[in-house]
């Protein structure tokens, strides 16, 4: 369950993790490609064939814990941690009093302190929050209970290893690498079990440990692995210090290395957790966010969740091959009324690419008519002005039906210096449109363009005799 293999990776996005996997198309996809989160729900039809996916656990989409590494090293270099452990190496120097009580007590409570802070990270971590919790100035003795229960199990797992050998007349030596091997082996578990339900007999019951250890399948062997690796840090890190520290700051140094430590690893647990909280049964506080980084500004349009699903699902039929099905797709989501956002005006152009390459003109140009006009509603004229001449290359009579949309286009092919589109648009315009007011501009733009850019004198000097007149309705020239 823990390996991930090929199909916990998304097909078209080979770094994202899979949310969902599509038993009739066996192809598994992350929750960018069919926008779980703005669906919803536990289920989701695949954008290709449109039968029932099948959603994976979280645990494929939380990245493993040895791919946050350096993050988790980190994790403890903050203002809270490094006051608690510093106050833990502070209070480490009572051990250097000539009192055996008080050496006694601090002993004692020193590494109790250091877990308490660890089980609470752990805990913190395993509700999602990658950032250490709030430092506690107050103290209760009742914090101290999951520690306490830690030595207990740690003690108990000892006796029964040795209650359970000791007749077979195995010596010591063998007993105590046994039961190291074994507690190796069993105590993240054990430390799991622990800090979710604070419960010593479920924390020791060998059928929730099993369960806990084949949730998280083959990493678990990872998991002990580095705890082992890290429970020889402190003492690799005091040796490899520079000699000739006084007694006091070597304790110091070793308590407040000893407490990073024991951060990291609680951390590290806490982290194991949270991936696979949902096989574990707990319901974090901040789930994890599977989309890429750059679609989760705040500036996404919420309104556009009705729209991003299909435009997602036709860039998978267009992979897929399935071109016919992707334009009946978008078809019927354009022949909705709906706010022309972004989600739609790509929508509309991929349409407007997908038709060029057909034999479909009468379907062309009646799409291009509403995408023109959605266009120039929303300030694009150039794009506008670029369908504009795609549909001229089939037809060149072709021309939107509103005035007002050929004068738009007139007055932005000027601007742009196209003066051949600007005579195109122009000619037969008041023979189109009789009766539209501001027929003067387009016709000052029209004789302009013929003057200035094709040397036409005559026809210009013609518009322009007809714009000095008076009247529009009573004169016969025809552009």
């Amino acid at each position: 369950m823990g390996v991930m293999n090929r199909d916990s990776y998304c097909k078209y996005h080979a770094e994202s993790p899979a949310k969902w996997f599509c038993p009739g198309c066996k192809i598994a996809l992350c929750s960018t490609c069919v926008m779980e989160d703005r669906q919803g729900g536990n289920s989701m039809a695949c954008p290709v064939c449109d039968k029932s996916m099948r959603r994976l656990s979280t645990a494929h989409a939380i990245p493993p814990f040895w791919k946050r590494l350096p993050s988790m090293f980190r994790y403890p270099l903050n203002a809270g941690s490094m006051i608690y452990l510093s106050g833990l190496a502070i209070f480490a120097l009572l051990t250097r009093v000539p009192i055996v009580p008080i050496v006694f007590v601090v002993v004692l409570l020193l590494p109790l302190m250091m877990m308490r802070y660890g089980f609470s990270v752990l805990q913190h971590t395993a509700m999602g929050h990658m950032k250490p919790p709030r430092l506690a100035l107050n103290f209760h003795l009742h914090e101290l209970a999951l520690p306490l229960k830690l030595y207990g199990l740690m003690l108990v797992l000892s006796m029964l290893t040795t209650f359970l050998l000791f007749p077979f007349r195995v010596s010591m030596d063998v007993i105590q690498l046994i039961s190291f091997i074994e507690l190796q082996l069993m105590l993240p578990a054990m430390v799991v079990l622990l800090a979710v339900y604070r419960s010593f007999f479920r924390a020791l019951n060998p059928v929730d440990i099993g369960s806990v250890i084949s949730t998280i399948g083959l990493p678990y062997l990872a998991l002990c692995g580095m705890l082992l690796l890290l429970s020889g840090g402190p003492g690799s890190l005091v040796y490899l210090l520079p000699g000739g520290f006084p007694a006091w700051i070597q304790t110091m140094l070793f308590v407040f290395i000893s407490g990073y430590f024991t951060i990291v690893n609680f951390h590290l647990l806490g982290y194991v957790v949270y991936q696979f909280h949902e096989q574990l049964g707990i319901k974090p506080e901040i789930e994890y966010d599977v989309r890429p980084a750059k679609t989760r500004s705040a500036k996404a349009p919420a309104a556009d969740g009705a729209t991003y699903p299909t435009l997602q699902k036709v860039r998978l039929l267009l992979k897929e091959g399935k071109q016919q099905a992707a334009m009946a797709a978008l078809k019927r989501e354009l022949s909705r009324l709906a706010e022309m956002d972004e989600a739609r005006a790509e929508m509309h152009q991929l349409y407007h690419r997908m038709l060029l390459e057909t034999e479909d003109k009468e379907q062309l140009l009646d799409h291009a008519r509403e995408y023109i006009s959605r266009l120039l509603d929303q300030g694009r004229g150039k794009q506008a002005l670029g369908v504009m001449r795609d549909c001229l290359s089939r037809d060149k009579d072709f021309r939107p039906t509103n005035p007002e949309e050929v004068h738009q286009l007139i007055r932005v092919a000027y601007q742009a210096e196209d003066h051949r589109m600007v005579v195109a648009l122009a000619n037969g315009f008041l023979r189109r449109f009789p009766d539209y007011p501001d027929v003067i501009d387009p016709l000052l733009l029209a004789a302009k363009s013929l003057h200035h850019h094709f040397n036409q004198e005559d026809k210009a000097s013609t518009i322009l005799q007809f714009i000095l007149k008076e009247s529009l309705k009573n004169s016969p020239v025809s552009v």
